[in-house]
């Protein structure tokens, strides 16, 4: 748990130093890079596989995303990595609810079969960072 503590944070203050208020606000994070990042490293206890854009699209209901990647697990575990990049931020913001929707979706869905994965769930980071949403 700590390390995925530690992992989540560095991807958070990766976010933030891209999605600064600065010279370069308009600065790009590489979200295949990040993606390599965060799969290669022990966050999750399951390798992810991704997922075709337009299935990702209908599981968060987000379809105006410049950049989508959504890595789940087998369903065994809670485990899911989703990157998303947008025009605006006021898209990103628009998404973040969203993906909120997602994880709050996923914890009902959980606590029926699986309920020693809610926990998981309840920690998940879902956050905004300019036009990102992790």
């Amino acid at each position: 748990m700590k390390n995925t503590l530690i992992v989540l944070l560095t991807v958070v203050l990766i976010l933030m130093s891209a999605c600064s208020a600065s010279p370069n606000a308009n600065q790009d994070v590489a979200l295949d890079g990040l993606a390599t990042e965060l799969l290669s490293s022990d966050v999750f206890e399951e390798t992810l596989t991704p997922v075709d854009d337009g299935i990702a699209k209908k599981l968060y209901s987000i379809d105006n995303a410049v950049s989508f990647q959504l890595y789940i697990g087998s369903g065994a575990t809670a485990s899911e990595l989703a990157l998303l990049e947008f025009e605006t931020e006021e898209d990103a913001k628009a998404a973040l609810s969203l993906a909120q929707e997602r994880v709050a979706a996923q914890k009902e869905s959980f606590a029926a079969y699986l309920p020693g994965e809610v926990k998981k769930l309840e920690d998940a980071v879902v956050e905004q960072h300019g036009r990102y949403v992790v």
